[in-house]
């Protein structure tokens, strides 16, 4: 996944977080996660998060190098 999936991924459990329980209308019903299940999938997705970046400024702190040789006196 890239880095903006994951976070849109973890704004999404930022505000399942602050959302109620259970929600009810009529003879539907709706049951969320737990706030335990929803911080250990936030501190995973922080993790996850943490991995892609480390990745990204690894591959961009490759030091590129150009040689050149030339012949008869330049």
């Amino acid at each position: 996944m890239t880095l903006a999936e994951l976070e849109a991924q973890r704004e999404t459990l930022l505000s399942a977080l602050s959302a109620p329980d259970s929600v009810s209308f009529g003879d539907r019903s709706l049951r969320h996660r737990s706030p335990e299940q929803i911080r250990t999938a936030l501190q995973q997705l922080d993790a996850e998060i943490a991995k892609v970046k480390a990745a990204e400024s690894a591959a961009a702190a490759t030091p590129r190098v150009i040689r050149t040789h030339t012949g008869k006196g330049f």
